[in-house]
Parts: C-alpha cells; structure tokens; sequence
C-alpha cells in the first residue's frame, strides 16, 4: 500500500534485495559515466529484478503510460487552450469579431484535452478522484468549463466562458505552481476510499457542485462590475442575471444530491448517515447559504442585484467546506482529504479584497455616494426609482 525506496524496502529476503541495490548502484555509476548504452542494459536488468520481487509490479504498457502522462503534461495544455478561447471571446464581444463558433470550439478542445488527461490519470491510478486536495482542484477546473460549455450550448450568452476560463485557468495554474500544498502524486487509496461504490460518486458530485458555485461567483463579479462600472447596461444586466440564477439552481441541485450520496456513504463506511462531522458541517452550512437567498428571490425579498451579490459572497462558505476544513481545521473523519502548507493569510486577504469590491458595488447601486448632496425630496425619489 507504500511506494518505498530501494534502501527502504524491508519486506524481501536480504538475498533478492542486495541483486537489486547493485543494479541500482551500477545504474547510477553509468550516469556519472554518460554511457548511453550501458545505461540502458543496467535499467532493463534493474527493471527485470524489481519486477521479479512482486507479481504486483506494474507492466511495462503501464509505466509507459504513466510516462507518457506526466511527459505530455495534459492539464498545462489545457489551460493554454483555455486562454486563447477566453481571448478569442474577448474579441468577439468587443471587436465584434465573427469567430463566436471558433472560440466555443478552443474552449471544446481545451476540455477534451482536459478530460483525456483526467481519464489517464484515473487508468494510471486505478480509481475515482476522490483521495486529495490536487485532484479536487483539477477536477473543479473541469467542471467550471463543462458546465459553461454545457449552458453556453443552451443560451449563447458568451459570458459563460468569460467567467469560467479565469477561473478554470487560475486552478490548474496553482496545482501546477503549488507541488508543496497540491501534492500530483499518484498514491494508493486509504482504507477507508477501497472498494467503496457511493465514495466514488458523492466526491465527484460534491466537487461539480463546486464547479457550478465557482462559475456563478465569476458571473456575480460580472454582474457587479456592470453595476458598478455601467448601471446603464440594463438589459445585459437582466440577460446575464437570468443566466447567473441558473447556474445557481444547478448547483444546489448538485450540492444537494452530493450531501445525500455522502450520507449513504458514510452510512456503509462509519454506520451513521449524519454526524456534523466539520465536512459535512460545512458542506450544509453551504447549501443554506444558496437556497436561502434562492428562497428569498422566489418570495420577492430578493432581486438581480441580490442575487448578484450572493453568488460571489456565498462563495465563501464553499471556500470553507472546501478549502478551510482541508488546510484550516484539520479534524474530522475526513482526514484523508487533509492538507498543510496553504497560505491563509494570502486566501483571508483574498477574501478582504473581494467584500470590498462588493462593497463598492453596493454603494454605487444604493447611491450612497450622492446623499449628501440631495435635498429630502430628491431622496424620497431616489428611494422610490431604486426599488422600482
């Protein structure tokens, strides 16, 4: 259940190990030689008597996929074409460029080249992402683009994939940057993780669920921008808040069966369906962070700029179930998912600069900035056309 180093492995007779230490040692000594030739006998010999140790030892078909993956380098690809795409729409809303079909096609080809990385990643390991913070990222990353694609399909607003591609981009970049706090190795499942069906679907929907939230967030700064930049734009701003509520409502729908499928799992692996474990705590705390605001639109307490504005701060709470259970608290039944070396204080000062930039929004659509400068009557006014 432990990749081990030669000099570690204890568990084989003296007798077959010191066979294999030598090739080790011959191996380095024909690198500090630089005999192509010689290098490589001795692996092929090192790689004949490793794999005599265990009949479990990886074939050769599969450590060159294994090569080939970590060689081709999938996920850096894909945010590349991810950012062509997002620059290609830029054109296309700005420069009125006539490429709309070409961009959603970067972007097509960006998540097929994603995927294709995803499900080699999963041949190599064998199993489902469901072990680390790094496979979380990037399966997130995934789920952002396929579901604005997928919405994108349906409505042809655009701004799906300009909210998504930063991002999705922004995700993949880290996991790629971060090796210390998103660890990319491949490493055996825990116990807990073996063989369990209902693991292998509530992480992946939970973790979509994330997905959905994340593109709304990146829709809600949309939204905010135009009503703090151009509160003229009155009919993008309906178009895109209508576009936003969606998103919303896929998410929940996903958090929702994900919290259920989580329960059924902890059900087989812990005997209890509920046990306000922090994961699951959060992941509730989450949830009535949507559907109370979703509520309070249905019931009218709510409208477009409210909703704008719970897209990107309940993200927060999302954050915390994902991130801050992981990095912050560290305690709990999910402690496979566990992680150290995140910075919090660059994630608290993001956080800061976000609310501030809500802030701003809000006091440009309140007016609060022209108060001082009307009389009585001109308020009562202002009241009554901001509520309208």
């Amino acid at each position: 259940g432990k990749w081990l180093s030669i000099n570690e492995a204890v568990y084989y007779p003296e007798s077959v190990l010191t066979t294999v230490k030598q090739d080790y040692l011959n191996l380095k000594q024909a690198f500090r030689q630089g005999s192509d030739t010689e290098i490589a006998a001795i692996a092929t010999q090192l790689q004949t008597d490793l794999a005599s140790l265990s009949p479990q030892y990886p074939q050769p078909n599969i450590l060159q996929r294994e090569v080939k993956f970590y060689r081709l380098h999938f996920f850096a690809k894909a945010w590349m074409l991810y950012g062509i795409g997002f620059m290609v729409m830029l054109g296309v809303l700005w420069l009125n460029l006539d490429f709309y079909w070409g961009a959603v096609g970067i972007f097509s080809a960006g998540l097929i080249v994603h995927g294709y990385g995803f499900i080699e990643r999963m041949q190599i390991a064998g199993r489902p992402p469901v072990t680390n913070m790094y496979e979380s990222v990037i399966w997130v990353s995934f789920g952002i683009v396929a579901i604005a694609l997928l919405f994108e399909f349906i409505y042809r607003a655009k701004y799906y994939l300009l909210a998504a591609a930063p991002l999705s981009i922004l995700c993949l970049i880290l996991a790629d940057s971060l090796p210390a706090v998103l660890d990319a190795s491949i490493s055996p499942l825990v116990p807990v993780l073996r063989d369990n069906f209902w693991l292998s679907v509530h992480v992946p929907t939970i973790t979509l669920s994330y997905a959905g939230f994340a593109l709304a967030y990146g829709l809600g700064h949309i939204l905010l921008g135009h009503y703090l930049f151009a509160p003229q734009a009155k009919a993008r701003t309906r178009s895109l808040s209508k576009w936003n509520y969606g998103v919303l409502q896929a998410g929940v729908l996903l958090l929702t069966t994900g919290i259920i499928l989580g329960g059924i799992w902890a059900h087989f692996s812990w005997g209890r369906f509920w046990g306000w474990d922090p994961k699951e705590t959060w992941a509730l705390i989450a949830l009535m962070c949507y559907v109370v605001p979703l509520h309070g639109r249905l019931v009218g307490w709510l409208k477009d700029f409210g909703m704008a504005v719970t897209s990107v701060v309940a993200f927060n709470a999302v954050l915390m179930a994902w991130y801050g259970v992981n990095f912050v608290l560290g305690t709990g039944l999910h402690s496979y998912g566990f992680a150290s070396g995140g910075s919090t204080s660059v994630v608290a000062g993001f956080v800061v600069l976000d609310l501030v930039f809500v802030l701003l929004a809000s006091i440009r659509y309140k007016g609060w900035f022209n108060l001082a400068k009307s009389t009585p009557g001109e308020l009562k006014i202002d009241s009554q056309v901001s509520q309208t």
